[in-house]
């Protein structure tokens, strides 16, 4: 958790800095453009997930129950079939990058650092996907702390290169993905590196290939495949459909208002995969008493990392606009980000619960559940951007809500049921989250009201971590127990004597 923590604070610094940079030099629409990149390279991603989504579950019950040989052989056979993977996603790339102007609307002036972006984003992706197999290992091990380590030093190189290039050359949107280029190949080659340390009994063999496992592996996987289709369809449109149906200026906005979010977003699913590789073990080897026990555990855990941050947001959000990214609108900007936040308190608890549909194979009703709801948010909102005047608004609130319903009335009862609890056992947890996030959102506003310092960082910063410690406080009395309580004081005073010896 804390490396996971490190490296989101280092994102943090990245868009931190780059972003007003962007938007001062080179225009709001811009910057929205080098998020679409990334949005366009997640929309590719839906090929891989059917395979790569379940890799690891498999070949991780293979190798809990001892048998060697089959978890060798799924290994070989999903290693293969990336590999092949994307070889033939490198065709619709190219025509994706060389077409992207008669795709979007991009300002005449931004074509070609469009276009180059487009480029280089894909081949990360592509370089991610060739490779992907072999981060397995921190999973598989359950050395998730390796893997933060590593993504932290990359999130260091592309913090060293994309400031390199912005002060020797002009500035230009494609150095975020040069940067996140880089990052990918760091991370590749440190994946590899590890995977014959951690896991020497899983290699590559092609003789090993079993077109069986294939079959297999996305024969399950493909309803995630689908469920990341409804995701795309509920909200990693949203770009997308600002740029064709508003404008890309409204794009750009929409951009910078869910940097913040997204890397909340990110901070909280990366926290709760730090619990995912314990509650597998404890599932392959049929404990689930204890599989209950660490699922409940966990969700408590995840309120902290949710409420505080969104609660400054939701307080200070304004305020921080105006500091961070002055001359854009940003009442617009706070009121668009708070939409595309809010409803964490619901939905970050719960994500450790969807790696119980994973785990228990159950996977296709959450599928279908998942890409109804896709399919009714993008209608939805086309209904609402040609029938009213909500603009951006349509397209972040329909979102909110509809991630809302789904959680209250599928994910929090289902995932219970699958592990053998009675269906109501998740709420009183989402329930405290909420709680919290509006007592904490209160100490916010409290002293936002007894502290009106002239704008500046410095007394924004102060008002941001004084709600933070609070909040912090709150959370860890409201939401865990006296035993959690007593392990967390635990694990971090123990920490804190080992970095002292």
């Amino acid at each position: 958790m804390v490396f996971s923590i490190i490296a989101f604070v280092l994102n943090l610094f990245i868009n931190f800095f780059i972003t007003p940079y962007i938007t001062e030099n080179l225009g709001s629409d811009a910057y929205g453009f080098v998020k679409l990149a990334n949005d366009f390279a997640d929309y590719a991603s839906l090929a891989s997930i059917a395979l790569n989504s379940m890799a690891s579950r498999f070949i991780m019950l293979e190798r809990e129950k001892g048998y060697t040989d089959g978890a060798q052989r799924y290994y070989a056979s999903i290693t293969i079939a990336n590999i092949f993977l994307s070889a033939i996603l490198l065709i619709p790339s190219a025509l994706c990058v060389f077409l992207i102007d008669k795709v979007l609307n991009i300002p005449e002036s931004l074509v070609s650092d469009v276009r180059l972006t487009f480029a280089v984003t894909f081949t990360g992706f592509l370089l991610n996907l060739a490779f992907s197999t072999y981060s397995n290992c921190y999973y598989l091990t359950n050395r998730l702390d390796i893997n933060s380590i590593q993504n932290m030093r990359a999130n260091l190189l592309r913090v060293v290169i994309i400031l390199i290039l912005f002060t020797v050359f002009s500035p230009g949107i494609t150095f975020m993905a040069i940067g996140g280029l880089a990052s990918a190949a760091f991370l590749v080659g440190a994946n590899i590196r590890y995977h014959k340390k951690l896991t020497p009994d899983l290699s590559f063999d092609r003789k090993k290939f079993d077109w069986k496992a294939v079959k297999e592996v996305v024969s399950s996987g493909i309803w995630n495949s689908i469920t990341k289709l409804s995701q795309i369809f509920s909200s990693g449109l949203d770009l997308l459909v600002s740029n064709l149906l508003i404008g890309s200026a409204e794009m750009g906005y929409l951009s910078i208002a869910k940097t913040i979010p997204n890397l909340i977003v990110t901070l909280n699913a990366t926290v709760a995969y730090a619990f995912s590789p314990n509650m597998m073990q404890l599932y392959a080897k049929g404990d689930m008493q204890q599989l209950k026990k660490a699922v409940i555990s966990s969700m408590r855990f995840m309120c902290i990392f949710v409420t505080v941050p969104t609660a400054i947001l939701i307080t200070m959000g304004e305020e921080f606009y105006s500091l961070w990214v002055p001359g854009q609108p940003e009442k617009l900007i706070n009121i668009l980000a708070i939409l595309t936040v809010i409803n964490s308190c619901v939905t970050g608890p719960m994500q450790p619960l969807y790696q119980i549909f994973t785990i228990t194979n159950k996977v296709k009703i959450n599928s279908i559940v998942m890409i109804a709801y896709g399919f009714s948010s993008i209608l939805i909102t086309f209904i609402c951007l040609r029938t009213t005047d909500l603009g951006l608004y349509a397209v972040a609130g329909v979102s909110l809500l509809g991630s809302i319903v789904v959680a209250l009335c599928y994910h929090l009862p289902f995932a219970a049921v699958y592990i053998g609890l009675p269906w109501y056992t998740f709420f009183p947890t989402i329930l405290k989250s909420v709680i919290c996030l509006c007592v904490v959102s209160g100490v916010g506003a409290v002293i936002n009201i007894l502290f009106v310092w002239d704008p500046s960082w410095l007394g924004w910063l102060a008002k941001a971590i004084s709600t933070g410690l609070i909040g912090l406080a709150v959370n860890i009395l409201l939401v865990l127990n006296r035993q959690e309580r007593t392990m967390l004081k635990n694990a971090v005073f123990s920490r804190l004597r080992v970095n002292k010896k």
